[in-house]
């Protein structure tokens, strides 16, 4: 049974949208990012990243005092634009001292003096967190529920390699990138990589429990299955970021899923009309009740405007 909670239980959008507070199913809960908003989507402490960033922690654990069946948090995404990642990760790790912190610096956001945005993800059983080193690189993999969480750093490719030879191609499911150059050839690669302004290198990988298969929509989307789960991911080219979220959800093929959770990243600027031009584009694709959403602006894209990839249950899996 998949299990969604409402957007406006602890807080919303200054705008009306069609996703989810959060989204259960199959051993596996995602939330939409939790921003510092209050019920009127007013941003709570602007400029404070800190207090902002203890803000988050409390709707990350309402969220999952809220869901029907207990939930242990297993990652957190910590979207900020902080010099200093540390004012956000103290208090979170506070309130989370068992859950692995996955820092992404962004060049801004889009409300006035918000600092921070966070993804939680838990599971039905308790994690088992193994971490792996080369040199100053560092894989993080969190077992226990349906699919393996892993979370990788490195200060460039080069030093990230050493670790993906530890890394099984064939159960990727799905990868959200960091990075200025491609991964190698035998880690499949999303539709398009987040540049971040460092070179540093960062992702967040999921391991399905058996191979994936992976296939290629009629619109050029990425498609990977295994099991009950699959991911996908597109892209848009156009300079307007309508036009791009159009040619992204155009590509993807969402028939016969029900997607859980959505991430977008887009070039665009620190102003509220970037991220609701192109989210109004997605979210009018969503069926009710709708995933749990994301959408961030970045300082750049690998070869496009904006990328979509949504983490989703195949409605079903025998065909």
């Amino acid at each position: 049974m998949i299990r969604h909670l409402p957007m406006g239980l602890m807080w919303n959008m200054p705008i009306p949208v069609a996703c989810s507070l959060a989204v259960a199913s199959d051993g596996l809960a995602v939330t939409c990012g939790q921003c510092p908003l209050d019920g009127d989507g007013q941003v709570l402490a602007p400029g404070d990243a800190a207090a902002q960033a203890g803000v988050v922690a409390a709707m990350g654990q309402g969220v999952l005092a809220h869901l029907p069946d207990p939930h242990h948090p297993a990652l957190l995404v910590v979207y900020h634009d902080c010099t200093d990642p540390q004012d956000v990760l103290t208090p979170l790790a506070k309130a989370f001292p068992q859950t692995t912190l996955a820092p992404v610096r962004l060049p801004h956001f889009y409300y006035p003096g918000m600092r921070i945005e966070v993804d939680l993800y838990a599971i039905a059983t308790p994690p088992r967190t193994t971490v792996e080193t080369r040199g100053p690189a560092r894989l993080t993999r969190i077992d226990g529920g349906p699919l393996a969480l892993l979370h990788l750093t490195a200060p460039d490719m080069p030093s990230a390699l050493p670790l993906l030879t530890c890394i099984d191609p064939a159960l990727v499911l799905s990868a959200q990138w960091f990075a200025a150059d491609p991964p190698p050839s035998h880690i499949p690669d999303p539709a398009a990589r987040v540049i971040p302004p460092d070179g540093s290198v960062s992702a967040i990988l999921t391991l399905a429990a058996t191979p994936v298969t992976a296939t290629t929509t009629q619109g050029g989307a990425i498609l990977r299955r295994a099991g009950r789960f699959a991911w996908t991911s597109a892209t848009g080219t156009a300079p307007d970021l309508a036009q791009s979220a159009h040619q992204a959800m155009d590509a993807l093929d969402l028939s016969g899923l029900t997607i859980l959770k959505a991430t977008t990243h887009y070039a665009g600027g620190p102003r509220p009309q970037d991220l609701h031009a192109n989210l109004a584009v997605r979210h009018a694709r969503f069926p009710m009740p709708g995933p749990a959403s994301t959408g961030v602006p970045v300082a750049g894209l690998a070869t496009a405007t904006l990328a979509i990839d949504m983490l989703a249950i195949v409605d079903s899996p025998a065909e």
